[in-house]
């Protein structure tokens, strides 16, 4: 049974063969930033739109930032938002606010099918191998996210959700990281001790400090290469490194 911010994933088949020794008995990972990035079609928004702008003005140079502040807006309050019917209606209403800082005049419907349909989620090059290759050692991998109500939608389209025992989310649980009760739902989602879980994620406040709040090891995944986070665990240039990492 799921408990309170948990999404279940599918029962994993047992990997074949002696599997390596694991170090920790879960890993926890983050999404955004960690698995995927999140981006956004400018273009592709104002090819719809253009014909609703007033005086034919709406270009990919004056939509850009408004564009992104609704996106930053979503990511910042989609918390607020704990049902379906309340999602479906605050990204709504964002679109709207995006349309009319744009002077955008179209139904409020083709305008959240627009901002839906130009935004994208983007794996990193390594994620599929990494967590096929975690999968095979029999690791427990659970998602531990500050996202909206349809992450495991998104989850679902890449393919992914068969890699995850349980899912455990902000906008579910009402609680986003840095917050440790966030971890502490994980930790009791996946039933091992605080000690034999390690956190992944990009983030030093939410995911380092977070993690390391609740008295959780942490991975830094640093791809640029220009974080100072003394307090994580391991750092790491991108999740490739991150099986062998683990199995030592």
């Amino acid at each position: 049974m799921a408990r309170r911010g948990e999404i279940q994933g599918p029962d994993r088949p047992q990997a074949r063969g002696a599997a390596p020794r694991m170090r920790y008995d879960a890993v926890f990972l983050d999404v955004d930033g960690t698995l995927l990035w999140v981006d956004l079609d400018v273009e592709g928004y104002v090819e719809d739109l253009a014909p609703y702008a007033a005086n034919g003005s709406l270009t990919v140079e004056r939509a850009a930032r408004p564009v992104w502040e609704g996106l930053r807006r979503h990511i910042k309050e989609n918390i607020e938002h704990r049902t379906q019917e309340g999602l479906a209606l605050f990204k709504r209403h964002n679109a709207e606010i995006t349309a009319a800082q744009l002077g955008i005049r179209a139904p409020t419907e083709l305008l959240a099918r627009v901002a839906e349909r130009r935004t994208s989620f983007n794996p990193y090059p390594e994620s599929e191998a990494v967590l096929r290759r975690l999968e095979e050692t029999g690791v427990g991998m659970y998602v531990v996210s500050n996202w909206d109500l349809e992450l495991v939608e998104v989850l679902e389209e890449l393919g992914w959700m068969r890699y995850f025992d349980g899912v455990v989310v902000s906008a579910v649980s009402g609680v986003e990281k840095p917050d440790p009760r966030l971890f502490e739902e994980a930790l009791e989602v996946s039933g091992v001790s605080r000690e034999r879980a390690i956190h992944v994620g990009n983030d030093p406040m939410a995911d380092v400090k977070g993690a390391a709040g609740a008295g959780i090891d942490t991975v830094l995944v640093d791809r640029r290469g220009d974080i100072q986070m003394p307090e994580a665990t391991f750092v790491v240039r991108d999740l490739g490194e991150l099986p062998d990492l683990l199995g030592r």
